[in-house]
């Protein structure tokens, strides 16, 4: 029997909110950041996940909002003003706020690294405090950067951390590889899964619904889904495919698929709470056929929690998660024909979507649940 089962998530969740109610919590301040907590204006699994940990662990925070929000087109001379705007957000921030250590979340892309090593720098030299570097995914945590600034200066974060959080052991090797036997931590991301408690999961919709849900960006395999879709033509009065969230590349996504005549497509917006496992309830199939730079995505496990089959791309940790055909569907790459390959055996009915679907509840209640992951980062901030 697992450890962390429903009725015991339920009871762990209580308790930390109980304690907080009543002030029973560890007095010492961690600075977190991410980007913004607004769903309004960043679509961000790692948002997501920063503020269920504010939310639930006895620790106090002061939340530090780094990144772009989603609305931001251009990397021009505003965005590098913006970056140098970093230094003096988190000098204020150190000095007025005040904080025990830092909790600093990172995707491995030029962009963050150069953002996050202004951070590091200031909080660990200047101000001598301690450092969790908390690892999301990001072009170059599986491809090493060659000789340069970005390689010189992901060493010095990664080497100076007193914690190194990664989402999978096989980062976890690929980084020990790489720098050494530092003080590498594997979390699994989790999702609160008690809010699916009154999902009524099985249902018949009309048409087999696929759903993309998240950021709206190439990297996601936005146009791996909708080039697939020219294979599928001849089945378009058998499925819809509806589309959640937001991203640069949405009015150019869009575009693409318009050019399909008689697909059903819709496009929702952002959802969040109650509409968004509702939206996840309602749909067949999760796409997220991503070509590089994920960790290990919150919708995906979302989409897991709730009985949602998914198909994505064995890039970096998803592979420690889905196991093919058992509790998803896993591509080789991000390609077109693959996908719509996969998509053309279940609208024929050639997959047992119930089965997958069950196992991936199954595998988030044991393994991917946010109590247990809460109760080891507050082990980590204690330790540290």
């Amino acid at each position: 029997m697992p450890l962390w089962n429903q009725r015991t998530s339920n009871a762990f969740l209580n308790i930390i909110i109980e304690g907080k109610k009543s002030g029973i919590m560890n007095n010492k301040k961690v600075l977190i950041s991410s980007p913004s907590l607004d769903v309004k204006e960043n679509v961000s699994g790692i948002s997501s996940l920063v503020a269920d940990i504010m939310n639930f662990s006895q620790f106090k925070f002061v939340h530090l909002q780094l990144g772009s929000k989603d609305k931001k087109t251009v990397k021009n001379m505003a965005w590098a003003f913006k970056q140098i705007n970093v230094f003096f957000l988190i000098l204020y921030t150190t000095i007025f706020k005040r904080y025990d250590i830092a909790h600093l979340n990172v995707g491995l892309a030029k962009p963050s690294i150069i953002r996050e090593s202004i951070v590091f720098f200031i909080v660990k030299r200047l101000f001598r405090k301690k450092v969790i570097m908390h690892i999301h995914g990001g072009y170059y945590l599986m491809n090493e950067p060659k000789k340069g600034l970005i390689a010189y200066l992901l060493k010095k974060i990664i080497t100076g951390a007193e914690a190194v959080v990664v989402l999978s052991d096989l980062e976890k090797q690929v980084l020990e590889n790489r720098y050494g036997n530092l003080s590498f931590y594997s979390f699994p991301n989790a999702v609160d899964i008690t809010c699916t408690d009154s999902l009524s999961r099985r249902h018949e919709n009309d048409k087999l619904t696929f759903i993309f849900m998240g950021r709206i960006l190439t990297m996601k395999g936005i146009y791996t889904i909708s080039e697939s879709l020219k294979y599928l033509s001849k089945y378009f009065h058998l499925f819809k495919l509806n589309i959640y969230g937001a991203g640069v590349e949405l009015n150019d996504w869009l575009a693409s698929l318009d050019k399909y005549k008689n697909l059903q497509y819709t496009y929702y917006g952002v959802v969040t709470g109650r509409d968004k496992w509702s939206a996840l309830e309602h749909s067949d199939v999760f796409l997220l056929p991503s070509l590089h730079s994920e960790g290990m995505p919150i919708a995906m496990i979302e989409a897991m929690a709730a009985e949602c089959v998914v198909i994505v791309t064995d890039v970096a940790s998803i592979k420690s998660v889905i196991h093919d055909n058992y509790n998803g569907i896993l591509l080789s790459e991000s390609n077109p024909e693959l996908l719509a390959a996969k998509m053309e055996e279940i609208i024929l009915k050639k997959v047992d979507l119930t089965f997958i679907g069950k196992n991936a509840r199954k595998y988030v209640e044991e393994n991917l649940s946010l109590p247990t992951y809460i109760a080891k980062l507050d082990q980590l901030y204690a330790g540290i």
